[in-house]
């Protein structure tokens, strides 16, 4: 199996690995619990984002490589940048997904 036959979601304290092509789960992971779990991919890592935690996960196989305790402003949306990933599609979607949160009413 390699990283381009997944595709990863990050969902309720958890990243998952499916198969692209049959939806089968590959792997599992939980982080911590929460309701948003922000993934960015950037070759064969995954950095994920639970409530003011950073994870960085081994994209194959889903071990916690290693996970940094943020201090402060840690908390909230996160958005990733790299210089591997410049156009990264990831960071539209996740501020699509923030502004139409915002529209929604209270």
């Amino acid at each position: 199996m390699t990283m381009n036959e997944l595709v990863y979601l990050g969902i309720k304290g958890r990243v998952v690995a499916l198969q692209k092509e049959s939806g089968t789960k590959v792997w599992e992971t939980p982080l911590k619990s929460s309701s948003f779990v922000n993934v960015f991919y950037d070759r064969d890592q995954l950095f994920a984002h639970p409530c003011g935690e950073l994870f960085c996960l081994d994209a194959l196989d889903g071990r916690i490589l290693w996970q940094d305790k943020w201090k402060g402003p840690g908390y909230g949306y996160v958005t990733f940048a790299s210089a591997t990933a410049p156009n990264n599609p990831q960071v539209a979607a996740l501020w699509a997904a923030i502004q139409m949160q915002e529209e929604q009413p209270q």
